[in-house]
């Protein structure tokens, strides 16, 4: 067979098809020049330039056959055929021996072994059924199609009947004469009527003319055969089949075992005004290998091939045509395609694209988003349910984004919404910003072999999915397939659960450790990016660790942990559990290797989240069990408790869930402080008492934050709120105390509950009550801003201390209980705190009625009386009061001072 020749190849050249939009500056080496010299391929790109070189008018099949009942996208020609031959009269199908022998007899014998084949000539024979001839027609438009030549061209003569008895074959021959292509024939077609037999296979060659041997070898060609078994058996008696070929096809039959089969052949004729443009099977092969050796070399999960057809087919009219309801151009890609790779799965795919567009483009670029309508296969059934993973996994972006889509851009990126052909709708949002919606049909071709690679592109559902069927199956091929996906496609990656299933397998399987290394390494490293490993995972990894060893498995964890996307604005219970599992890898590395702890505190310090903590009681359990779990790694749990209390000091004090995480914070300070392992604590204290009041401020101004503090102080937060007001008592400074006071009386009910919920305490609640009022109560007094306490009554200077009344009345004893400096209630009352004569007159009243003796005890840092301490503030109403209930401690006083004078002339007289 000859290869074909230039002027053919050059009218093939120019019946290329556009296949979406196409490159407009082609490079040199795209010359169709380089036929027999094309690259390897291995990427989609490699099948669009195919595509674009050779394009899609003579890429087909050299042969083919298929049913004609209606049930495949070849059209149906009637199973009841009305078919006459003369001298025989009508012939019921399938045939009877009777009428078979009627035909033997009419059959001209040229030679007596004629093999069991009788030929009737076309003259003889007539189709009488009216649907026969329309029928027909249909079928010959999808023979062209399948040929890959034009339809229009195409027409079809009867050159008359076979019958083929029981033991009946037809030895390899050819159709070709030398006057075949003068002719205009470019093939065959056979249509076999129903007939009833076993055996009978049809076999055509198409020999394949090898380009790529040197000149100097000699010519060897590569055949190719393609057999059809044409319905052998029970299909055949009731349904019409055909086989259709290109002249320079040989063919066989082989021997029928049983029965006997009835053939129509028909020449296929091609409109033409030369002979060589006559195209020919050798022609069709030579355009179509290179479409079929790129998409053989595509790897698995790039098995997945799109042709935008630049407008949409309405969901009815695909499922009342399937593919045939395609135009002429768009039926020929479609066509082109399943010649290529006849294997591969074909489906029609209606798709929206919503394009925006902002005012300034250079600061707002085009976005665009993509959604899957409808998936219909070649037959036009609606499979979108049954194909939900492909909804996931095809990607619109053209070959040169390395997408699926055969397009590629134009200079501006944006015009690859011309493959969608012109917008359905637009409209202008504010600012300038435009959305264009748009609609269209996708020819869509796929590798069935490699679903499970191309399921998983849709994402990690899809992979958590097969990561489920491979532990389930412990199927370790189908793990390398997933693996394979996984490394080279970053939207194709496990989730935290897959990860860990796979991980676990692995472990407990029985292959030795070198073997299920390289496979943990792979899986830890294809960990989505923005999923963190939970504890279950990390767990998991550590079991690795010390099954393998650290130096094997040390390059893929710290790239999981130096990932910015997996740790950037994470909460803290994210690197609470970096630092659990440092903490317990830290046997298996030797010295010298990576600090994780490091890396976890830095990384907490500079990625973590500080506007605030989602779940503070989970980050101090977690510190808690970092504590009880890794006591002999005292060194670095300090390190964690340092880091952990600084970082949450500096979570801003402005959200909702300010108050639970302070007294979650109370918490975990009381368990630090009980433990007696991390010193004094000191400045974290200090801090949170500054953030304490922060957040108390900023929630008694506002309603909810009123609630969220009555529901604390008479909820199951009451103990920690206690706990809280102690540590600022005990490392609060003089003035956080005052403000804290001030702070508690601003709400009367807010105060009220406060007041309760330390009382309730039966160890240390009044002593708690004590200093409150001695250090943050006393220095305070009641104003008109209050409305809680005098609710818009006139000015009566004794409501300044209703808040001290109120804590006098709840627990009367605390007026007579001293402080660490030996002090009573009256001692402080009388002391410079209060800002004005009346309030302060008032104070001391309202302590001194309390506990009137307390007005005897002098103060034992002073030394001096109550009446005393209040006249050297110049509080002398509050003093002439405290020294009417008692006069006699003026001379007790005075005969003090005389004491005193007579003392210091003693130590004169002594020292001179």
């Amino acid at each position: 067979m000859s290869s074909p020749s230039s002027n053919a190849n050059a009218n093939a050249n120019a019946g290329v098809a556009d296949v979406g939009i196409l490159a407009q500056n082609q490079s040199d080496s795209d010359d169709a020049s380089s036929v027999s010299e094309g690259p390897k391929f291995t990427r989609r790109w490699d099948v669009y330039k195919n595509i674009l070189q050779y394009g899609t008018e003579y890429c087909g099949n050299c042969c083919y056959a298929d049913i004609a009942d209606g049930s495949t996208t070849s059209p149906a020609l009637p199973s009841t055929v009305g078919l006459r031959i003369s001298g025989v009269g009508n012939v019921p199908l399938p045939i009877s021996d009777d009428h078979g022998n009627e035909i033997k007899k009419r059959a001209p014998s040229e030679e007596e072994d004629n093999n069991g084949v009788y030929e009737i000539e076309a003259s003889k024979i007539k189709i009488q059924n009216p649907q026969w001839d329309n029928s027909f027609k249909q079928l010959l438009t999808t023979v062209a199609y399948k040929l890959g030549v034009n339809p229009s061209k195409l027409t079809a003569e009867l050159d008359g009947l076979t019958y083929m008895e029981k033991g009946g074959y037809i030895e390899r021959s050819n159709d070709d004469d030398d006057d075949g292509n003068d002719n205009g024939v470019l093939g065959a077609i056979i249509i076999q009527l129903p007939s009833k037999f076993t055996g009978g296979a049809l076999t055509i060659y198409n020999c394949e003319e090898d380009e790529e041997e040197d000149e100097d070898e000699d010519d060897e060609e590569e055949e190719k055969s393609f057999k059809f078994t044409l319905g052998a058996g029970e299909e055949a008696a009731y349904s019409c089949h055909f086989a259709c070929h290109f002249l320079d096809c040989e063919y066989e039959m082989a021997k029928l075992w049983s029965g006997s089969r009835v053939l129509l052949r028909y020449s296929l004729h091609y409109k033409h005004d030369r002979a060589d443009e006559i195209p020919t099977a050798g022609l069709i092969q030579y355009l179509t290998s290179p479409i079929e050796s790129s998409l053989n070399g595509l790897p698995p999960d790039d098995r997945m091939v799109l042709i935008p057809l630049e407008r949409e087919y309405d969901g009815l009219s695909l499922v009342n045509a399937g593919i045939k309801a395609l135009s002429r151009g768009h039926r020929q890609k479609a066509e082109a395609l399943k010649a290529a790779r006849p294997d591969w799965e074909f489906l029609l795919v209606n798709a929206k694209l919503v394009h925006t567009c902002g005012y300034y483009t250079n600061y707002d670029p085009c976005t665009n988003e993509t959604s899957v309508k409808d998936i219909f296969d070649e037959m036009g059934n609606c499979i979108t349910s049954e194909m939900s993973w492909l909804k996931k996994s095809v990607d619109f972006d053209c070959v040169a984004n390395d997408g699926m889509m055969l397009a590629t851009l134009t200079h501006n990126q944006d015009e690859c919404v011309l493959n969608w052909g012109p917008a359905s709708r637009k409209c202008v949002h504010n600012y300038g910003s435009d959305q264009s919606f748009y609609t269209a049909t996708f020819l869509v071709s796929y590798d069935p072999a490699v679903e499970t690679e191309l399921k998983c592109l849709g994402g990690c559902e899809e992979v958590a999915e097969v990561s489920e069927t491979v532990v389930d199956t412990q199927d370790y091929d189908l793990l390398d397939r997933v693996l394979a996906v996984v490394e080279s496609k970053e939207k194709s990656k496990f989730d935290v659960k897959s990860c860990q299933i796979l991980l676990q397998m692995l472990l407990n399987s029985r292959k030795n450790a070198q073997s299920l290394v390289p496979l943990v390494n792979k899986i830890v490293r294809g960990l989505s990016s923005p999923d963190e490993p939970n504890k279950q995972l990390y767990d998991t990894i550590v079991g690795a660790v010390d099954k393998l060893g650290h130096a094997e498995l040390s390059d893929s964890i710290q790239q999981l942990f130096a990932d910015v996307k997996r740790k950037k604005y994470k909460d803290m219970c994210v690197f609470l559990r970096r630092m659990d599992f440092a903490l317990k890898v830290n046997k298996y590395i030797e010295e010298g290797g990576p600090n994780y702890l490091e890396v976890a505190i830095t990384d907490l310090n500079e990625y973590g989240k500080r506007l605030e903590v989602l779940d503070s009681a989970a980050v101090v359990r977690s510190i808690k069990d970092l504590i009880s779990n890794y006591k002999r790694q005292r060194h670095e749990l300090s390190r964690v408790v340092q880091a952990s209390l600084t970082f949450l000091h500096e979570v801003r004090a402005c959200s909702e869930g300010s108050l639970t995480l302070l007294l979650n914070r109370t918490h975990l300070l009381k368990h630090l402080l009980d433990q007696r392992r991390f010193g004094s604590l000191q400045t974290p204290l200090k801090e949170f008492v500054g953030d304490f009041l922060v957040v108390l401020w900023k929630g008694i101004d506002t309603n909810t934050g009123c609630k969220a503090l009555d529901s604390k102080l008479k909820g199951d937060g009451k103990d920690s709120f206690v706990q809280a007001v102690s540590f600022v008592i005990d490392h609060g400074l003089s003035h956080e105390k005052e403000r804290f006071g001030l702070w508690s009386i601003k709400k009367k009910s807010i105060f009220t509950a406060l007041i309760e919920a330390i009382k309730s305490d039966d160890v240390g609640g009044k002593r708690l009550l004590r200093d409150i009022l001695n250090k943050c109560l006393i220095p305070n007094f009641i104003t008109y801003r209050n409305s809680d306490w005098v609710k818009g009554e006139k000015f009566n200077p004794r409501n300044s201390t209703l808040h001290i009344q109120q804590v006098l009345e709840v627990c009367p004893s605390i007026a007579r209980m001293i402080d660490e400096d030996k002090r009573l209630p009256l001692h402080h009352a009388a002391a410079p705190w209060v800002q004005s004569y009346n309030n302060s007159f008032e104070v001391v009243m309202r302590v001194f009625t309390a506990y009137k003796p307390a007005a005897s005890i002098r103060d034992p840092i002073t030394k001096l009386y109550p009446f005393q301490l209040a006249a050297s503030r110049r509080n002398y109403k509050a003093s002439f009061s405290l020294l009417l209930e008692n006069p006699s401690l003026v001379s007790s006083a005075i005969n003090r001072n005389k004491s005193r004078g007579r003392k210091r002339k003693r130590m004169q007289k002594s020292s001179a």
